[in-house]
């Protein structure tokens, strides 16, 4: 992995726990700035797609909030209802609590699964510029349906190389024949990161938007 002053780590896309949780405590304090400087557009992008497909008193997990910027765009989306975060960075954390838009933030890892959540909390959730760091794309959108309650929405990012990469539509073929989702729709790809050097308009994201069975 690269410097963490160039982040030029974020193109590999590390899947050990250990090196993102690190990676993201080092980065925290000043992430927020960089992202801005990026031009990084996902968390609004994807609260537009929350808020077409469920309520603004909708009560909501942010699967991977980070400092909080998804949680941000949910509110100025409208939303009104409860908004929970998870994130495997405490330092991330310890940033998101300043937005004050959070109920709770519980420290988790998606890659040890099942997160210590009940069966059918919440209406929505949402999980953006995360699924990059967890190899295991069945795992953790089985995972999602259970918190989430039946008619519920569970939208996502991927960067589009590894969504062909990861196989995400078959997955999605998968998960719906057996009942887990009753509908997906994706997006075409769009810009992530244009003012990121590693990313630009090479590497864009695609957003899924499932309705839990």
């Amino acid at each position: 992995m690269s410097g963490e002053d160039d982040h030029g780590w974020l193109k590999q896309g590390s899947t050990a726990s250990g090196e993102v949780a690190k990676s993201y405590d080092d980065w925290a304090a000043t992430y927020d700035e960089t992202l801005a400087d990026w031009d990084y557009r996902a968390p609004k992008d994807a609260a537009r797609l929350l808020q077409a497909t469920v309520p603004p008193d909708t009560v909501i997990l942010d699967a991977g909030c980070g400092t909080g910027l998804t949680g941000a765009a949910l509110k100025a989306a409208g939303f009104t209802g409860p908004i929970d975060g998870t994130d495997i960075s405490q330092a991330s954390l310890d940033e998101a609590a300043m937005h004050g838009v959070y109920r709770h933030l519980l420290q988790a890892n998606m890659q040890d699964l099942p997160l210590d959540i009940s069966d059918d909390t919440y209406d929505g959730l949402i999980c953006i510029g995360v699924l990059t760091y967890i190899p295991d794309s069945d795992g953790v959108l089985r995972e999602f349906a259970r918190i989430v309650r039946p008619g519920g929405t569970v939208v996502i990012s991927q960067r589009d190389d590894l969504f062909h990469e990861r196989a995400f539509a078959e997955t999605f073929k998968t998960l719906t024949a057996a009942g887990i989702y009753k509908d997906v729709t994706t997006t075409e790809p769009r810009l992530y990161l244009p003012g990121n050097p590693d990313f630009g308009t090479e590497i864009k994201v695609i957003y899924a938007a499932l309705v839990v069975a």
